[in-house]
């Protein structure tokens, strides 16, 4: 027998059976954020990078964990690993082990979130899908630790094949909560933008707090500050309405008045298209970073 092997089968297979279950579980909590909201987080930005690495890591890690499942099996049908083997009992101890460190992690969190003040269904839904990922993994561990023929694996591809389906749903489901990456694209370009005006706008702040007038037009400005909007390679539009009082004008690739993704979208709300976005120099704000 080469334990070396399956040493390194038995390790794959915790290591992306532990990315599976995890990006699952993030699946199922994002779930749970979209309908049942924790209102004690504060201000919530739109961010679903925590849901697009759940989404890679279900891509990348269910079929290798399938795969080196698939390759156990047939060893352990083949008689080439003994059911009784000391390797393969210690390594399927020590994956229930890691598996019961996450656990109880896991529900650690949960509980003290709910005590910190989360919303009692919140907290429910989310204990009830660890317990539940808890109950699939240790069922079948615990079955399987005890098992002493691999003759016949009608128990094993109702196992797979249950909660490969079970994955699959919570993937398709987890497309409809997230953004396009066309759409991410955009988005970014128009942060991009956003983050410009923010540094356009302390830059008119203290032009007016140093010469007493509003700059006439944005080269004269001091300091390095990027004053052309990358994604259609043309310089922003900045008028003077009166006093302190001015806007800055762009194409936009996307809107922001529906949902925020940072701070930005809170004070430079824009819909998609031409838009332009009214502002007055600010001295306050020059005189609070001066003093």
């Amino acid at each position: 027998m080469n334990s070396a092997k399956y040493a390194f089968y038995y390790m794959l297979s915790l290591v992306t059976l532990f990315i599976m279950s995890l990006s699952f579980g993030s699946i199922l909590f994002e779930i749970v954020e979209k309908f049942f909201p924790d209102i004690t987080r504060g201000n919530y930005y739109n961010d679903s990078s925590s849901l697009k690495m759940a989404i890679s890591g279900i891509l990348i890690a269910t079929p290798i964990f399938y795969y080196i499942m698939h390759k156990i099996y047939a060893n352990l049908k083949s008689g080439e690993l003994k059911a009784e083997a000391e390797i393969r009992k210690w390594l399927t101890y020590f994956i229930l082990f890691i598996s019961s460190v996450v656990v109880i992690g896991s529900l650690i969190s949960i509980l003290n979130n709910f005590l910190d003040g989360a919303l009692t269904i919140n907290f429910i839904l989310k204990a009830l899908a660890v317990l539940f990922i808890a109950f699939l993994i240790f069922s079948f561990y615990f079955y399987d630790i005890r098992r002493k023929e691999f003759k016949n694996q009608k128990i094993n591809r109702i196992f797979f094949i249950s909660t490969l389906t079970i994955v699959a749903i919570a993937l398709i489901s987890s497309f409809f909560l997230i953004e396009s990456p066309s759409e991410a694209r955009n988005r970014k370009l128009d942060q991009n933008i956003l983050q410009d005006f923010n540094n356009i706008k302390y830059s008119i702040d203290n032009y007016y707090y140093k010469y007493e007038k509003m700059p006439k037009e944005l080269a004269d400005i001091n300091g390095e500050i990027n004053i052309v909007n990358e994604s259609i390679k043309a310089e922003y539009i900045y008028n003077v309405i009166d006093g302190t009082r001015y806007r800055l004008c762009t194409e936009f690739l996307s809107s922001n008045l529906e949902k925020k993704y940072n701070y930005l979208d809170g004070t430079w709300k824009h819909d998609k298209g031409y838009q332009c976005i009214e502002k007055e120099a600010n001295l306050e704000e020059v005189k609070g970073v001066i003093y």
